[in-house]
């Protein structure tokens, strides 16, 4: 028997990791799992959560954090309002959308209130455009037919196909889009999520125009004028506070409070002039 020299096999070791690694690198960014896609009664849309699997897909920076939509049905409310497949809603209501359902919740609580008409942060294209629609009840309430959705116009990025995608999770689309029905109707009828929301919106003014440039905060992609989208800001009527005690600019689990490197980036918060890689001084 022959027994290759160990030079050689050491070599053939080494191609072969190195091979395996190449194959890693060449596998597309939908390989990835993905979370469930979620069927949007309010935006006639197809939603994700920003999560990591979702950011590391799609190539997202830190700051596009929300719902990614990947699909909308044409004519349907988000087509009809400008938002596009790829964009990123981060906020509805003047509120933080993380978890898909959340926002149909908003939408259905307050045209229970008698509210029709609702505002969209949206992340689109790496800056943040605000988009309004008039969602009455019975827009809202008309049956989607979720074996559709796959015709949708849908999201085209390098290595993801929407028609595999959505095709994975055809039984998990009917079967969320019909549980969601009874889920939202019991939300929103909870004290804690009617006090959540009263506390959230009772509040607010919507003539408010912190930084006097004649459009009302509600409306204002940057209400303080600081050249920081409020979506990423974590001060945004620069009072020197952050807003939200829990924010979490790079999404790391660690709020910023209490987070050595804000922004991820290897440099210490300490001796980082960009804490929030924003790409502004936080000095000025």
């Amino acid at each position: 028997m022959l027994i290759a020299p160990i030079s050689k096999i050491a070599g053939l070791r080494k191609l072969a990791i190195t091979a395996g690694f190449l194959t890693t690198l060449a596998l597309p960014a939908a390989a990835c799992p993905l979370p469930a896609p979620y069927v949007s009664r309010a935006l006639d849309a197809v939603l994700v959560p920003v999560d990591s699997s979702v950011r590391s897909a799609f190539g997202l920076s830190i700051h596009e954090a929300g719902l990614l939509v990947l699909a909308v049905e044409p004519g349907g409310i988000a087509d009809t309002i400008g938002i596009k497949t790829g964009d990123i809603i981060g906020e509805t209501y003047g509120q933080v959308v993380e978890d898909p359902i959340k926002l149909d919740e908003i939408v259905y609580y307050w045209i229970n209130k008698g509210v029709f008409d609702f505002g969209f942060d949206v992340w689109h294209e790496g800056a943040v455009q605000y988009y309004t629609s008039t969602i009455s009840l019975e827009s809202y309430t008309t049956v989607i037919d979720v074996t559709t959705v796959s015709t949708w116009s849908s999201y085209s990025y390098e290595g993801f196909s929407y028609s595999e995608y959505s095709a994975e999770y055809s039984t998990e689309i009917h079967e969320t889009y019909v549980s969601s029905e009874t889920i939202i109707e019991e939300s929103i009828i909870s004290e804690e999520f009617i006090a959540f929301e009263t506390s959230e919106v009772g509040d607010d003014d919507p003539t408010l125009d912190t930084d006097h440039d004649g459009t009302p905060d509600i409306a204002d992609t940057d209400d303080d004028n600081d050249g920081i989208y409020d979506l990423a800001d974590a001060d945004e009527n620069s009072d020197g506070a952050l807003d939200d005690p829990e924010w979490d600019n790079d999404h790391d689990g660690t709020p910023d409070m209490s987070d050595t490197d804000d922004d991820n980036d290897g440099v210490s918060d300490a001796e980082d002039g960009d804490d929030n890689g924003d790409g502004v001084d936080d000095q000025g």
